[in-house]
């Protein structure tokens, strides 16, 4: 989640994308999902996994019609897949309360 948090925040800041909304959207979102892992709560687990969902997804569109930026999106895309799935198997082992 914090790989991710910096990943947008270098897109807002650096590669000066801070025109698109998105990045400034799953930025606040990506914050909050950390809080929410953090709290090793069922909801906050449903809410970790949700948000690396919408970023995949967002991320996937970026690399498909936008070239330019295939690298950084295509990193983010594959950590987001490996983040999903590590909440996945989180919550269906029983590690949250």
């Amino acid at each position: 989640m914090i790989i991710n948090a910096i990943f947008f925040l270098l897109e807002i800041t650096i590669l000066n994308d801070d025109a698109d909304l998105n990045n400034s959207i799953s930025l606040v979102l990506f914050g909050l999902s950390i809080t929410g892992l953090l709290s090793m709560r069922k909801i906050g687990a449903a809410f970790t996994t949700v948000i690396p969902t919408y970023a995949f997804s967002f991320n996937a569109f970026n690399v498909i019609y936008f070239p330019e930026t295939r690298v950084l999106n295509g990193a983010t895309s594959i950590l987001n897949a490996i983040a999903i799935a590590f909440m996945f198997k989180g919550i269906f082992s029983g590690r949250f309360r």
